[in-house]
């Protein structure tokens, strides 16, 4: 049996869906037979073959609800494992087992063992079929009931496995006929059990107990009532007895009012559906219903089962009303119940609960509700309060209050006197709308009634009934409650009063009330005019009133009184409709008029007029009174015109003109238009903030012309940016503000577009904040912004100023059209035209091209020596380069915005070939210009220059986009020799035929143009290969030919195919008839350089010593070359430079000829070296670099012949002193030639032995070089050099006896030592050349420290500590490697161990990143200052003043370098220990033990079989932490002197530098001194005496010494005080103690 756990699966398979179609017959006869008593007998498991299946069936029975789950767990997968196909499922024990186990089990306590039980139950129904079918009918009752559980995943599995064969609700319909007998068996008998037979109390709780129980009553509740639902009448009856059976039980009924809901709610439910399904039965059982569901039920708790307790009372009611009346046998009146339960409140129900307790208290009989006035208020009351409990949910309000209305509404029609109905409404009725308009603590029980809905409810219960007295109550009513708000607004408090506000506020919101209510009145009065019973009006007539009152009263007291405005404003936005056309109205619009004119500024300046201002506005949406709004508002503006030097009459305006009506009379007025925009104008460049809202309105309701508009938009885009460059905060938000009201203002005259935008996307391309990208965002404008953008393209890329926006800002541009054409349905041409013009790009590039290559370009690029061809200038006019705020040229903008272009998805091939090909001559140009720029770091090239860190990304940028789309192009030219096939060969073959023609001039054009045409030549050789029709190609573009027009297209073509034409005859022949030509040449004319360059050119298509050309035009060559070289000084750089490149391919080819030209090589070679010179270090940089190449190809030479091996020889010691030179020679900007060449030094100065360095002081400033490669030769010769020379050092400062000193050169490297703060973190990340020299200084004070004697060693530490060099270096580590942040850097996760420690390789570390080289040699630095100068480490911590970082370095040096000092510092013990000499004669050797485990040192020096010893021991945080010395054993010594030892061993250890071995050495001379001289005692013959003392008593006579003790035991036993050897007598005592006791005895 499978013991992993299965899944409940409730997918339906076929076999599940066909399984019990047609096998419901055979349900019929069976009987339920199921015990769910925790007593039933267990099931037997004896005929089960499988003991696991036991085993699992057992653990069922356990009480353990893991343990059960665990089980159902093993029987699944057991199920799933046992398949219907494999010898027919399930063995039958097991079904048998499972029927008698599956009824309990279902109904258990734990969720998950109940869904187990139903997901196995369907699992074995799908393994065993048929034969499980059979048993369906035992256990079709816990099934059923499993999909009525309250949990949704129990239910769920239920249902889930039923549905699996009972497809359709006929099925399902079927299903519950054939098993109604069953189901019908099943409940009446489940309904008799207990909460006391299903669960053993003793070891289950009260609340499990019950929640079981409770289960399993509504299980049985929940099917009878399903099948009630599902079957028809006449299915129903044919087991009409068991259905009888079951309702006879009482608990049936009872259950309505049992703690339970769900058991409350399922008996509520059946109860309804067996009045409509079995009348007859509760018929029969209606006192017995009615003494639960009357008597009961209205007094229990029915939260949770509210809403189905009242549905069944009402059918209840309405079919048998006897159970109020004849057949209520409850003790108490049912009218009491009532109360009960109506002050119960929905208990939890939902809205709709309170409509229904209506209808039940509507079809109640007759004489069971109160007629009386008292009994009627009394139950109003207990609805009032279920209503206002705190357990009703505030969304029934509305219900709640519409049903206790219509219940008053039903009792002021019952009741039968006047006198009555007006009690009643003053009671039950008329608060409602008192605590509405004014509400007070002391009526806050009415508060969830103070809403419209139940307001405008309350005025109609008692104005529409056909009771007179009632309408005239009512009147009376809102009479009084009218009196009582004018009271409140004439005795409103002053403006002295400090609860003026709060006054105000008070009258304004009742103000508001009222007129909401009076709203909705007038509403319902409208819309019921016409009918037969309409709504009368009431408050109309009452609110006119009120509205002259307050006009009186803000007249009288000078505006002052605001809450009275209020209550105007509210009246007018509130009840429009009581402004109709009237002369009371008339006569309060008037009074408004005159009161505004003559109040001016005082009025203005008042609390009110924002209110009255608004109101005004607001008479304007009342079309009925638009002309007296007209009349109204200009006698408003122009009181608001004349005031308008004080502060408030911006605020006026704005309310002025807050709508549609007021803007259109506006535009009428100019002066105010003119005014509008001042003031506008003003709020927008800053100088008045209070005015926004005037702004926001101007363009919410277009209160401006179209003229003043624009007009006022152009003033504030010429006010974007302020003097600085920076934006205009304010100006933007204006303009988003106009921009959210009225966009059209911004983006269709074009006037106002162009240079919105332009401003914008310059600040945006700034990263100047989001107003500029909202507002941007708010402008955009698919429809119309096409032209537009276009336009700005075109005006930002042909030209070029500070003002110009960004690259990535016009490619983002072209992007938006390139999208917004593509949604249209293509591109057009207008958008093709947005492309960069090759003419005005052509123009430009010719400008920067006046300037002469830089001849170190020679060095690095790819055409090699021909750059030094390019010399004739074109005549142009001399105009200055126009350049962005960036520095960038007009041709570098252009490259940038062509090459993101075609790297984003333009569609490039639909423009025109001629003018596509133009287009990518220019992008590879301009790449080219900037690519020799990045490689010189010139200045005045594509960019003015490239210091900033921008610029210097973007001329990257633009090469690889460049290189990028030739290699593109390439992948597709198969054909480009010939231009056939593919579009890219037509296309390749186009820009070379284009290239070659502009090649032709020995001109930087010419030059660039060919560099150009050998980039792509390469791009498509490296992806197709050399053409098989490639011989007739180079034979047709006559190229291959040594004239001035042909040199750089002949230079190009050959570098470009390389190594793929070296078995080319044309190639072979050319090279031929080059060597022959050079052997011909004559120094100093034209047409030799091209030679020259081309044969360069042509041979390195060759291996070394590989050249196709007869050796004896070789010889000849090179003997023509080296003749120029017997007057070196007449050889130009340029003819130097070629002639050493045609040497490094020619002399190999005759390394066996002899001659003088191998010695000529050589001397030109160092000649070139130390030559003074006027030239630029750029100009000489080709030869020396040419030079340095020729000299290490010559001394690589295989089987050199004997003049080659005779030249080197003599020449070394030239050689080596001229390289030095050359790293000594000045250098100025550092680029990639000069890092090219110094990389070569380096590796040649690194090859030359120790005894050409004679004299090393000039070698410590190059340490400090620029050139990274400087410094690593520098540092690699010293590196090399200081062992030696500290061993002289160290033997001089012997033998002269004077202090030794560190090189004042090495020291003043460490000088103005970096901190973290003069570098950035990205920079400090790159290690920076200066840190690295700083730190590479250090290194070699440390190498002078390794090599160094101890003598040496100490003076060179005193030498660190007197200028305090330690500090800087300690705090630049620690800010570097994180510790001053408390973050150290992590050695293990960071890949490095102890050999990082312990060593440092410059050359590997080279080959890391530049974090992690510099790290390395921090981590090695560190681990040299704990070993060598741990003393001067030790101050820098004392001294450090950080907490947290003193904390990470001890814990970090703790954890990676103290174990390496503890080891090492005890292999040198070990090393001493076994390499210490022989002792002397009257000496024993030092006993030395090291424990390394234990981190200490034991040493023992034997004196008379006893050992004198200490044990030295080094701390976890050893250096920063002393050695302890602590005695072992004492001995020869007393207390005093063995604790001077120890403390004189200690000392000296600390002091020098934490050195064991001087502490041992120490201690060892301490005893030996002690002992030097002693004999052994005369007595014991031992030096030492049994206290460890040494002889301390000696004989007057002859002289021996004894121990003491001894000597005392000698005269006890021999009772004599003679010495033991001479018999003479001895005092033992002393003269001292003699002296004494004779002083005491006198």
């Amino acid at each position: 049996m499978s013991r992993k756990p299965g899944k409940a699966r409730a997918a339906s398979s076929n076999a599940a869906s066909n399984f019990g179609a047609n096998s419901f017959g055979g349900f019929a006869s069976a009987a339920s037979g199921i015990n769910l008593s925790y007593l039933a007998e267990p099931p037997d498991f004896s005929s089960v073959s499988d003991a696991n299946v036991v085993v699992s069936l057992k653990n069922l029975q356990k009480k353990d609800a893991t343990t059960k789950a665990k089980a159902l767990e093993d029987l699944l997968a057991y199920a799933q494992a046992h398949p219907y196909e494999q010898d027919g499922g399930v063995e039958e024990p097991v079904l048998e087992a499972w029927v008698q186990s599956y009824p309990r089990v279902s109904i258990d306590n734990s969720r998950r063992v109940r869904e187990l039980s139903h997901a196995l139950q369907f699992e074995l129904m799908k393994s065993a079929r048929k034969r499980m079918e059979k048993s369906v009918p035992k256990i079709v009752g816990p099934w059923l009931a499993g999909t009525f559980d309250r949990d949704r995943a129990v239910s769920r599995a239920a249902t889930e496995g039923l549905s699996s064969f009972l497809t359709t609700p006929e099925k399902i319909t079927q299903f519950w006929r054939r098993c109604q007998q069953q189901i019908l068996n099943y409940a009446r008998d489940v309904i008799k059990e207990t909460a006391e037979t299903l669960s053993d109390r003793r070891s289950t709780n009260a609340d499990d107990a019950d929640a079981k129980y409770f289960r399993v009553l509504a299980g049985s509740l929940a099917l009878v009532l399903t099948l009630l639902q599902k079957l028809s009448v006449a299915d129903v009856e044919k087991c009409i007895d068991s259905y009888d059976q079951f309702f006879e039980n009482d608990k049936v009924w009872a259950s309505a009012v049992v703690s339970d809901p769900n058991a409350r709610r399922l008996s509520s439910q059946l109860l309804s559906v067996c009045i409509e399904k079995r009348p007859g039965r509760v018929a029969a059982d209606l006192s017995r219903i009615s003494r639960v569901f009357v008597a009961e039920g209205l007094k229990s708790n029915q939260t949770g089962s509210a809403t189905d307790y009242i549905e069944a009372l009402i059918k209840l009611t309405k079919t048998h009303p006897t159970v109020w009346t004849t057949d209520y046998r409850g003790k108490r009146s049912p009218v009491s119940r009532i109360i009960l339960f109506i002050e119960s409140g929905s208990q939890g129900g939902p809205p709709h609960y309170w409509p229904k307790l209506t209808q039940l208290l509507e079809a109640i009989p007759t004489g069971v509700l109160p007629n009386e006035a008292g009994g009627a208020m009394g139950l109003l009351k207990s609805m009032r309060k279920g209503i206002t409990s705190r357990d009703e949910p505030r969304i029934n309000a509305i219900e709640a209050w519409s049903a206790y209305l219509g219940l008053a509404r039903h009792f002021l029609q019952t009741v039968s006197s006047s006198e009555a109905r007006l009690e009643l409404c003053q009671d039950a009725i008329f608060p409602l709308t008192k605590h509405y308009l004014f509400p007070s603590p002391e009526t806050s029980v009415w508060s969830s009634g103070s809403q419209l809905q139940i307001l405008i409810r309350a005025y109609t219960s008692t104005t529409t009934l056909p009771f007179e007295d009632l309408a005239q109550a009512t009147k009376l009513e809102w009479s009084q409650l009218k009196d009582e708000l004018k009271d409140h607004i004439r005795n409103s408090l002053p403006e002295a009063s400090k609860e003026h506000e709060k006054s105000q506020k008070t009258v304004a919101d009742e103000g508001a009330r009222w007129f909401s209510l009076t709203g909705v009145i007038l509403g319902a009065h409208e819309q019921t005019r016409e009918g037969d019973r309409p709504i009368p009006d009431i408050p109309t007539q009452l609110s006119l009133e009120l509205l002259k009152e307050g006009l009186k009263l803000l007249k009288t007291r000078n505006w002052k009184p605001y809450g009275a405005a209020m209550v105007m404003e509210s009246a007018i936005k509130l009840t429009p409709s009581l402004f109709k056309p009237t002369s009371s109205i008339q006569d309060i619009l008037d009074q408004l008029k005159d009161s505004l004119v003559q109040g001016r500024e005082e009025f203005l300046k008042s609390s009110s007029a924002p209110h009255i201002l608004s109101s005004i506005v607001l008479l304007g949406q009342i079309p009925q009174r638009h002309n007296d709004f007209e009349q109204i508002w200009k006698s408003s503006i122009s009181v608001v015109m004349e005031c308008l030097n004080i502060a408030e009459a911006g605020p006026a305006l704005s309310r002025l003109i807050s709508s549609t009506q007021a803007a259109t009379v506006a535009l009428q007025i100019p002066e105010l238009q003119t005014e509008l925009i001042r003031i506008c104008l003003m709020c927008a460049v800053g100088n008045s903030a209070s005015t926004w809202d005037l702004f926001r309105n101007v363009f919410t309701f277009r209160a401006l012309s179209e003229s003043a508009s624009n007009r006022l938009a152009m003033e504030l885009i010429s006010r974007i940016t302020n003097s600085l460059g920076n934006p205009n905060e304010s100006v933007l938000r204006g303009l988003q503000i106009i921009a959210e009201k009225d966009p059209e203002l911004l983006t269709k005259n074009e006037e106002i577009n162009m240079p919105l935008m332009t401003s914008l996307l310059s600040l945006s391309e700034k990263g100047r904040g989001p107003d500029v990208a909202r507002l941007q965002e708010l402008l955009k404008n698919p429809s119309g912004g096409i032209m537009n953008t276009h336009i700005l393209i075109q005006q930002n890329i042909n030209s070029a100023s500070a003002s110009s926006l960004s690259v990535e800002t016009l490619v983002q541009q072209a992007q938006e059209i390139f999208r917004a054409s593509a949604k249209g349905g293509g591109i057009s041409t207008e958008l093709l035209a947005i492309l960069p013009n090759p003419i005005i790009w052509r123009q430009h590039l010719e400008a920067i091209l006046q300037k002469t290559p830089n001849p170190s370009l020679a060095v690095t690029n790819s055409l090699g020596g021909s750059c030094f061809l390019a010399t004739n200038q074109p005549t142009y006019a001399s105009t200055d380069t126009q350049r962005d705020a960036q520095g960038c040229s007009i041709p570098g903008r252009m490259g940038l915005y062509l090459a993101q272009l075609i790297s984003s998805s333009f569609n490039f091939h639909l423009v025109e070939f001629s003018t596509r090909v133009d287009l990518i001559i220019n992008l590879s140009l301009t790449a080219d210009l900037a690519a020799d720029q990045l490689t010189v770091v010139g200045e005045d090239g594509i960019w003015r220059s490239l210091s900033s860190r921008d610029t210097l990304s973007d001329a990257e940028n633009l090469v690889a986009y460049s290189q990028k789309y030739i290699i593109k192009i390439a992948e597709g030219a198969q054909g480009w020799h010939d231009g056939t096939g593919t579009e890219q060969s037509r296309l390749a073959h186009g820009i070379i035929e284009k290239l070659t023609e502009q090649s032709r001039t020995l001109s930087p054009l010419g030059f660039y143009s060919a560099r150009s045409m050998q980039n792509i030549i390469q791009a498509l050789t490296e992806r197709h290969g050399f053409p098989s029709s490639g011989e007739q190609w180079l034979a047709d573009t006559k190229c291959l030919q040594s004239s001035p027009s042909t040199v750089f297209s002949a230079a190009a073509t050959l570098s470009g195919l390389g190594e793929t034409v070296s078995m080319s005859k044309t190639v072979s022949n050319f090279c031929n008839r080059l060597v022959s030509d050079v052997a011909g040449a004559k120094l100093g004319q034209g047409k030799t350089l091209i030679t020259l360059s081309l044969l360069d050119i042509c041979m390195q298509i060759y291996d070394i010593g590989e050249l196709p050309v007869a050796n004896n035009r070789l010889v000849f060559a090179v003997k023509q070359i080296t003749s120029w070289l017997d007057s070196p000084e007449d050889v130009e750089n340029t003819f130097a430079t070629e002639a050493c490149r045609c040497l490094q391919r020619l002399l190999p080819c005759i390394k066996d000829v002899y001659g003088s030209y191998w010695e000529k090589t050589v001397n030109f070679c160092i000649y070139l070296w130390t030559k003074p010179s006027s030239l630029l270090l750029d100009a000489r940089l080709p030869e020396i670099n040419a030079s340095l190449r020729l000299m290490a190809i010559i001394q690589s030479i295989e089987e050199p012949n004997d003049d080659l091996m005779d030249v080197l020889e003599t020449s070394a010691e030239r050689r080596s002193a001229a390289l030095i030179d050359l790293l000594k020679l000045p250098r100025g900007k550092y680029n990639q030639p000069l890092e090219i060449v110094d990389a070569i030094l380096s590796r040649e100065v690194e090859k030359l032995p120790l005894q050409q360095y004679d004299d090393l002081s000039e070698l410590y400033g190059l340490v400090a070089s620029e050139s990274r490669a400087i410094q690593t030769a520098a540092f690699t010769i010293l590196n090399k050099a200081l062992p030696a020379l500290q061993e002289k050092i160290s033997v001089d400062v012997l033998l002269e006896k004077q202090d030794a000193r560190l090189p004042d050169e090495l020291l003043s490297l460490l000088l103005d030592a970096p901190t973290l703060d003069s570098y950035p973190d990205e920079i400090m990340a790159q290690f920076p050349t200066p840190v690295r020299s700083y730190l590479l200084s250090w290194h070699l004070v440390f190498d002078a420290f390794q090599a160094a004697s101890f003598k040496v060693r100490s003076d060179y530490a005193e030498n660190l500590k007197a200028e305090s060099y330690i500090g800087p270096l300690m705090n630049l580590m620690f800010d570097v490697l994180g510790h001053s942040a408390a973050q150290g850097l992590n050695l293990d996760r960071s890949g490095f161990n102890d050999d990082n420690i312990h060593f440092y390789d410059l050359k590997l570390a080279e080959s890391e990143s530049e974090e992690r080289n510099m790290q390395w040699l921090f981590i090695r630095l560190f681990y040299l200052v704990l070993k060598f100068v741990p003393g001067l480490f030790k101050s820098w911590y004392i001294d450090c003043r950080s907490k947290q970082t003193k904390i990470a370095v001890e814990v970090w040096m703790a954890r990676y370098f103290s174990p390496i000092i503890i080891q090492e510092a005890l292999d040198d013990v070990v090393q001493w220990n076994e390499s210490q000499e022989a002792p002397a004669d009257d000496e024993k050797e030092l006993i030395v033990k090291v424990s390394r485990q234990a981190k200490e040192v034991i040493a023992g020096y034997e004196v008379d079989d006893l050992n004198a010893s200490i044990a030295i021991r080094i701390p976890a945080e050893f250096p920063l932490e002393a050695v302890t010395v602590a005695g072992i054993n004492r001995v020869a010594v007393d207390e005093r002197k063995w604790k001077s030892w120890i403390m004189t061993t200690q000392g000296v250890i600390t002091f020098s530098g934490g050195s064991i071995i001087d502490g041992l050495i120490a201690f060892r001379r301490n005893v030996i001194g002690a002992l030097k001289g002693q004999t052994e005692c005369a007595i014991c013959y031992s030096i030492i005496s049994t206290d460890k003392k040494m002889p301390d008593k000696r004989c007057q006579t002859c002289r021996n010494l004894f121990h003491r003790t001894c000597l005392y035991k000698w005269f006890q036993s021999s009772n004599q005080n003679t010495c033991p050897l001479c018999r003479n007598p001895i005092d033992y005592l002393g003269a001292d103690t003699r002296a004494r006791k004779g002083g005491a005895g006198a």
